[in-house]
Order: C-alpha cells, then structure tokens, then sequence
C-alpha cells in the first residue's frame, strides 16, 4: 500500500534570492538558470541534509531530476530551491526509483512552479 502526501514549497522567493545574491558575490555573477541557483545554493542544502546523504550525491540527484524532466528548468527559482530543501530537510532523495519523493512540475497562475510530494510505503 502507498500513501501519498502533497506539500507545496513555501513561498521564500525573498530568502532564497537574498542567499542566491550573498553567494553570487562571492562568485562574481548571479545564477540564471536552475541549475546555477542549485549550485549556488549547495552549501545551504548540505547544511539541511542528514549525515547519511552527501551533498554531492543530493545535488547529483537534483540535476538528474532536471535532465530527465526539462519542466522543472522552466519552474521559478524560488519554488526549485524550496522543494529541493523540503527534500534535504526530511533526508529524502527526489525522483529516484526508490519513491521517497517527488519534485513536480506545475502551472500556477501562469508561473511555472514545483511541488513536492511525498511517496511512503507502509
């Protein structure tokens, strides 16, 4: 039996952007693309992850979601990033074969944004 929860991203477009433009300092421009504002925001996401999941096979993840579902590269920035983190928070590996989650592509008032959802076997 599966069970299938559905929890949006919260709108931190502000926080993510003012992270995003803290980082993009240091690196000299800001992230124009979603698989710019995953890597300047991969600090951060290391910080949310459990011990049992690296950092580097997250974001790994994370750029296999965008390849395999071109969608997500159309989403905002804000609600990527939000998703990413609501998945890093709870140790949970998106878009993978084991089912734990799933990031989303949808139409939001003629946004393009990504849902999270969680997929639990009991």
């Amino acid at each position: 039996m599966t069970t299938t929860t559905t929890a949006k991203a919260p709108n931190q477009s502000g926080a993510i952007q003012k992270a995003a433009a803290h980082n993009a300092v240091k690196a000299g421009e800001q992230p124009t693309t979603i698989k710019g504002w995953l890597k300047a925001y991969t600090s951060e996401i290391a910080r949310a992850l459990p011990a049992q999941i690296g950092p580097d096979r997250f974001n790994r993840i994370c750029m296999t979601a965008l390849t395999t579902n071109p969608k997500l590269g159309e989403c905002t920035p804000a609600s990527f990033i939000g998703a990413v983190m609501n998945a890093a928070q709870l140790g949970l590996e998106p878009n993978t074969p084991l089912g734990q989650a799933y990031l989303i592509p949808y139409r939001n008032k003629g946004r393009m944004e990504v849902q999270f959802q969680v997929g639990l076997t009991l």
